[in-house]
């Protein structure tokens, strides 16, 4: 006989809203057994905080957030929180994530328009470019289909995409680009007539800020540019999302380029996202949470209580390494040797920052690759046997399981993306937020090796700007707890081999690349008995700061400028109190413009990098130490605790202070740090007042260097009449600034000593050209491995004594590393 079912369901079949209960009720692939210790801990904390508006679940990669996500939105549903969305950073998960839902038994569509997404009754999976764009299906200022509930997977990646969506790009050329740079032209040249000179000629270093109140003050003019261009490539998908927020957006001009962006994303502009009842972020690595407030405007109470597995135990083996802190005296080209041998029989993938550093790895790699043909060289990497590949600044969205990558290298600091990420860094160079940025893409590039609980791979940290950064004591707390615990097992394996050969590294690596069974136990100790993480990472200065642009935006300065002014009050370090006191002095200067100088007044005096105001930044003049270039030495080596930090900070300042067509600005920054270290004055007075030359060293006996960097001519093949002319302005600046007392030797930082027929160089001008900037670089290394070597880095004596030896001192370093103009 026939059984009535509905019977047996009466009573017993109403939906169920707890994940955890819906897993068991799911026609699943034999492989979903039940939900992992990890899983099961992520989805309890979910289902108790479910209501919140915005939660943030931080899950090791290979912890399974896929599974996660898809079962928090069935559980939206089944409480009639709909419709529901999952977004993934790129169009390649998508399909990851539809076979995932189809094989865990959870109804999914790819398609925004199927009825069953709409009524609640499917998940639609779609990535990020999809909702957050111009002409978002979803609706730009109204909303045209809803969301209940949506999880952003990956959403590290993705706010990368989001930024670049709220973010209006040009090029040189177009009607844009040349019409803003004509309108403001004369507020750049007061801000560095040489800066304005580098814009023009595209220099790829440089990037430029339109002045707030230059911007302010001709919002008509701007508008109606672009707003004539609307139609145009380079507007279409981009002036929906800003068109009514360009006076809080800030110009930005370099290499080229142009941005306009806000300081923060206006997401309104997406209402279905803005108004979703329950916003869902997912992320392996997030180290600032602050950024799912400025991009996502996400509750920031709570963001600052991320939802984590009870312990670390679902990440893979690492053992993460940096060679150069085992051993300063090993060369980059000695740890290449070592790496590519290793990819004679095992996949190494290499992640640099740029097309130049890729350059240094293309004569022992199989495959080098950037966004254009990364996806077809991740498959044959999956595929088998490669060798060494590289990556060319892509430290998220990709997945190299098991044998695709067992060694995975980090080749220098990642770069930043766009105009806007360039100059802060640069603004911020040396603070704790901005080693937190760089920390996470770090961090994020090591996960790209070990993609489950199972997997195992051996990173090594590469560069001596990386290693010194990683160094710093805040570094190691930024990092997720297992990766911290493994992190300090790296460093418990470099201190048993300290000051070893290189070839005594290799077996060391063997202990991981072939699951060493006393390796393997030590290493999931480490990251099963690693401290727990309590809370996010959350900057409060940025929260107020969210707070008052979106003030701004409703025409409540009153309540902007408060905002803006918690935040100030609420730093101690000078540089970005005088950073957060600029965007004070930015929403003031719409009510107060008088206010708003004497307010960016007091920033610069905080951080010389900022805008200079109208009336000018004031010089002060530059002096040689009074106690003499090898005591001044020694006070500046009184942060090194010890001779390797020494070295590691050493070679850190000389992997800057090297030819490079991105690195002029890090160039200029290294030779202040290199003149200090050697005991002189050090300065830049055009990056600090807009006007001088790049670097400016006082010598002692009212001696002193006049110095133009221009470490990226490398593609020159003669010293070019702009560059000279630049050196002569300095000169005459020095005359200005400067009596008959004080003499100068002008020099040019520059690979060929020949000038253009049409240059008119000063008589006296002397060049740092290729020989010449090696001669200086192999004797800051000798002098600074003496010093450690003899320990003697403690007393003015022994500092006195080498910076002779190595030809270092004031009497001797000109003639150590420079040659006369036209010299061979």
């Amino acid at each position: 006989m026939a059984l009535d079912f509905g019977k047996l369901n009466a009573g017993t079949a109403a939906k169920q809203t707890d994940p955890r209960k819906i897993f068991t009720t799911l026609k699943r692939d034999a492989r979903f057994k039940r939900p992992l210790d990890e899983q099961a801990d992520v989805l309890d904390a979910w289902y108790a905080r479910r209501t919140a508006r915005d939660l943030t679940i931080k899950m090791n990669t290979g912890g399974g957030k896929t599974v996660v996500g898809l079962l928090c939105l069935q559980g939206s549903l089944n409480e009639n929180v709909k419709p529901a969305v999952y977004i993934t950073p790129d169009p390649f998960l998508v399909v990851q994530v539809l076979a995932e839902a189809k094989a865990l038994g959870i109804a999914v569509t790819g398609d925004e328009k199927d009825p069953d997404f709409i009524a609640g009754r499917s998940i639609l999976v779609a990535n990020v470019h999809k909702l957050f764009n111009g002409r978002s299906v979803f609706g730009v200022g109204e909303r045209k289909i809803p969301i209940g509930c949506i999880v952003i997977d990956d959403a590290h990646a993705c706010l990368g995409v989001v930024h670049d969506q709220f973010c209006i790009k040009s090029t040189a050329g177009s009607p844009v680009y040349d019409g803003l740079l004509a309108l403001f032209e004369e507020d750049l040249k007061a801000q560095s007539p040489a800066g304005l000179l580098d814009v023009k000629a595209e220099d790829p270093s440089v990037v430029m800020a339109v002045p707030y109140w230059a911007w302010q003050a001709h919002q008509d003019d701007v508008v109606r540019l672009l707003h004539a261009q609307r139609n145009t490539n380079e507007l279409e998908w981009n002036w929906p999302l800003l068109n009514e927020c360009i006076p809080q957006c800030a110009c930005l001009f370099g290499g080229g380029r142009l941005e306009i962006a806000p300081r923060f994303v206006p997401i309104d502009r997406i209402p279905a996202f803005a108004s979703a009842q329950r916003r869902i972020y997912m992320t392996a690595t997030l180290a600032d949470d602050t950024i799912l407030v400025s991009h996502f405007q996400a509750d920031a109470a709570e963001v600052a209580q991320p939802i984590r597995p009870k312990g670390g135990g679902d990440i893979g083996d690492r053992m993460i390494l940096a060679p150069q802190e085992i051993n300063p005296d090993f060369t980059v080209e000695e740890i290449k040797a070592l790496v590519s041998g290793i990819a004679k029989e095992l996949n190494v993938v290499v992640i640099v920052p740029s097309n130049q550093r890729a350059d240094f790895w293309k004569d022992v790699a199989e495959s080098v690759l950037n966004k254009d043909n990364i996806h077809k060289g991740v498959d044959r990497l999956k595929a088998g046997h490669v060798g060494l590949t590289v990556l060319i600044n892509k430290y998220d969205g990709i997945d190299l399981p098991g044998a695709a990558c067992e060694l995975l290298v980090i080749d220098g600091l990642p770069e930043v993306y766009g105009l806007g990420e360039r100059l802060e860094m640069l603004l911020l160079d040396g603070t704790k937020r901005q080693l937190v940025r760089q920390v996470q893409r770090i961090e994020q590039g090591m996960g790209r090796g070990v993609r489950s609980s199972d997997d195992h791979c051996v990173v090594l940290l590469l560069g001596g700007k990386l290693t010194q950064r990683l160094h710093q004591p805040e570094a190691e707390e930024m990092f997720s707890s297992a990766t911290r615990a493994q992190i300090a097992l790296g460093k418990a394996v470099a201190a048993q081999v300290r000051g070893k050969p290189l070839e005594e590294l290799k077996p060391i690596l063997n202990l991981c690349l072939k699951q060493d069974d006393d390796w393997t136990q030590a290493g999931r100790n480490a990251v099963v008995n690693a401290p727990p993480i309590n809370g996010g990472n959350l900057d409060e200065n940025q929260v107020k700061l969210r707070e008052a642009f979106d003030a701004v935006r409703i025409g409540r300065y009153d309540i902007a400028i408060d905002k803006a002014q918690e935040a100030v009050n609420g730093t101690t370090e000078a540089k970005v109190k005088g950073y957060l006191k600029q965007q004070l002095a930015e929403y003031t200067n719409f009510i107060n413009p008088a206010n708003a100088q004497e307010l960016q007044l007091a920033a610069v005096s905080h951080n010389s990098r900022l805008l200079k105001p109208i009336t000018g930044a004031t010089y002060n003049k530059l002096s040689a130490p009074v106690a003499g270039q090898a005591a001044a030495a020694v006070r500046f080596m009184d942060r090194f605790l010890e001779g390797n930090d020494l070295i590691i900070w050493v070679n850190g300042l000389l992997d800057d202070l090297d030819w490079g067509e991105e690195g002029s600005k890090r160039f200029e920054a290294a030779m202040l740090d290199l003149g200090q270290f050697l005991g002189f004055g050090s300065q830049r007075p055009e990056d600090k007042v807009g006007r001088g030359p790049d670097n400016l060293w006082a010598l002692g006996g009212l001696k002193y260097l006049v110095i133009e960097c221009k470490s990226g001519a490398v593609l020159a093949d003669r010293v070019s009449k702009a560059d000279t002319n630049q050196l002569n302005g300095s000169i005459v600046w020095f005359s200005e600034k400067y009596d008959k007392t004080c003499s100068m030797t002008p020099i040019m930082v520059h690979p060929k000593t020949v000038f253009e027929f049409a240059a008119s160089p000063h008589a006296d001008i002397r060049i740092v050209n290729g020989p010449g900037l090696k001669k200086l670089r192999d004797a800051v290394r000798a002098y600074s491995v003496s010093l450690t070597t003899s320990g003697g880095f403690r007393g003015a004596k022994e500092v006195e004594k080498q910076l002779q030896h190595h030809k270092l001192s004031a009497a001797e370093i000109v003639r150590l590393c420079t040659v006369a103009q036209g010299a061979k």
